[in-house]
Parts: structure tokens; C-alpha cells; sequence
């Protein structure tokens, strides 16, 4: 019989975990891999997306019907927190149906990020699941996201958004109560910017990110690969045009993994619990794969 992999307790302690990232880095990818590697622990996992959920069912793939995925529509979830504020999910859905009135609630700031996070909440009081991973968009806004919850309760005191604010931010959000994960990868401009972001999170929200995770870091080719490339000319000289081209591809490689060696170099001062390497591939692996790295990684 065999055993579940055990999922890394020291590191995630919170049942919900946010997953940001800049765009390209490969942060959906990450939080699936996050999911599945949930799920093969034995725990009930979903993977939660905003609007469109392409992406996730793209990263999930074969592992689709082992991961729970909620996609959150701006519009159903609207009338799911107005109704809960409201008491009545009908009065919700005749205000948000309402031409004039639609327009006035969507001009509230930052409505739309604090719905989401509502529902967030609302899956996490469930209990339906043992790990939400919320696939949050890019890092210059995930900050805002869950910054939103308190400033509604600041600015709204006593009010039943106000409160409902306050019940966000102590259930999902404050220190302790979720976890965070930023992806970025092996560049040292997008580190810097990861390194900021992990400063803000710490200044602003008090905590630090559980999981730094560098994408698409290069190794070096094994040893002896430039000599054999070299030595094809000599031993075929049919083939010297080919062995150059090869040798000008091992030198580009070098290069970059120099290069991202020395970002990762600067990833692992990042403020973080735990900063982890992942290899760059030819093609985007699927989530199974990603989940199978860091677990290796996380248990190094």
C-alpha cells in the first residue's frame, strides 16, 4: 500500500495560501502545482481563479479531476456579498440588475477585490476544504488585494461593510491566518521587485511570504560538453558548421546560467521563509511536475 506524500507542515500552517507573481512568470502553474501537491497529500484542495479560469484548467490538466477549481465571477459574487450584507440575496440581485444602480455600486474603489475576497472568506468558513490556493493577479496589485479588507473596516467603522471588512481581514488575512507565496523568476530586475514586495508585506501586513519561488532557473551544462561539441569538427569535418552552431548554443547557456545563478544568489536575501530554485524546462510542465520540484525542494 502505498503512502500519501506528506504535505511540508512547517511551512504552510494556514489553510488558505495567496499566489502572486508579475504576469509570465509562471504563477498559475505554481499555484496548481501548490493544489495538486495538496491533493496528493490526502488534503482537499481547490484552486481559486477571478473571471476567467483558462488558465487554471490549462495548468491543472490531467490533474483536473483530483484538484477542485472555483472560478469567481465578479457578477455572481457581487450579489453573494450584497445579499449577505443586504440579508436578502434577492434585494442583491434586483440592485446589481438595476442599469443606474449597477453603475453606482461598480464606482465604489476597490468593490471589486473586496468582493473577492469575501468569497474567499466564505469558502474558507465552509470548511468544504483542507487548502484554498487563490491565484491572485500580478504582484503590483496583490498587495491591494489584501490590503482592502482593513481599510473598509478603517474607513467604514462600525458599518456592515465596515464589519464585514474586519471579519475578512482577522479570518483569511492577518498574520497567522493565511499564508503567501510569490513566484518570480531568475532575473535580477524581477528579484528587485520581489524583494520590494516582500519588504511592503512586512511593513504593511506584518508577515512574510512562506515560499519564494524562483522559476526558470538554468544549469549549467554537464562537464566536458563544450570540449565534446569542439572535438566534433576535428573527428567530422562534415559536420563542423553543426558543431559551431552547437558551441555558440553551450556559450549562450553559460551565459544564462551565470546569469541566473546570480539572481537566485539575490533571491535567497529575499524576506522569506523559504526561498526554492526551480529548474527552467523546454516546455511548461504540467502542475503534477511543478508539484513533484518543490516538494523535493521544500524538503532539501
Amino acid at each position: 500500500m502505498t503512502t500519501p506524500p506528506t504535505e511540508p507542515s512547517t511551512l504552510f500552517h494556514a489553510p488558505v495560501v495567496f499566489v502572486t507573481g508579475k504576469g509570465g512568470v509562471g504563477k498559475t502553474t505554481v499555484a496548481a502545482a501548490l493544489a495538486v501537491q495538496s491533493s496528493k497529500a490526502g488534503k482537499r484542495s481547490v484552486l481559486v481563479e477571478f473571471d476567467d479560469g483558462d488558465a487554471g484548467s490549462r495548468a491543472l490538466g490531467a490533474e483536473a479531476s483530483h484538484v477542485a477549481h472555483v472560478v469567481l465571477q465578479y457578477d455572481r459574487a457581487l450579489i453573494d456579498t450584497l445579499g449577505s450584507v443586504l440579508g436578502a440575496k434577492i434585494i442583491a440581485r434586483a440592485l446589481v440588475s438595476h442599469g443606474a444602480l449597477r453603475r453606482l455600486i461598480r464606482a465604489v474603489p476597490a468593490l471589486r477585490e473586496f468582493t473577492f475576497m469575501d468569497r474567499v472568506c466564505a469558502l474558507a468558513s465552509s470548511a468544504r476544504y483542507d487548502r484554498i490556493i487563490v491565484d491572485l493577479p500580478a504582484s503590483g496589485h496583490a498587495l491591494d488585494w489584501l490590503r482592502v479588507p482593513q481599510a473598509f473596516a478603517r474607513f467604514l467603522g462600525m458599518s456592515p461593510l465596515g464589519n464585514m471588512g474586519r471579519r475578512i481581514h482577522n479570518e483569511i488575512v492577518a498574520p497567522g491566518r493565511s499564508e503567501i507565496v510569490v513566484v518570480t523568476l531568475a532575473e535580477p530586475l524581477v528579484v528587485k521587485e520581489t524583494e520590494q514586495l516582500c519588504e511592503r508585506l512586512r511593513t504593511q501586513l506584518g508577515t512574510v511570504p512562506a515560499l519564494v519561488v524562483v522559476n526558470r532557473v538554468v544549469s549549467p551544462d554537464p562537464e566536458g560538453s563544450w570540449e565534446a561539441a569542439s572535438s566534433i569538427a576535428s573527428l567530422a569535418p562534415e559536420l563542423a558548421p553543426e558543431a559551431t552552431e552547437l558551441m555558440e548554443i553551450l556559450r549562450a547557456r553559460d551565459d544564462q546560467a551565470d546569469d541566473t545563478a546570480y539572481a537566485f544568489g539575490l533571491a535567497r536575501s529575499v524576506q522569506a521563509r523559504k526561498v526554492l530554485p526551480l529548474p527552467e524546462a523546454a516546455h511548461d510542465p504540467p502542475a503534477a511536475t511543478v508539484a513533484e520540484w518543490i516538494t523535493k525542494g521544500i524538503a532539501a
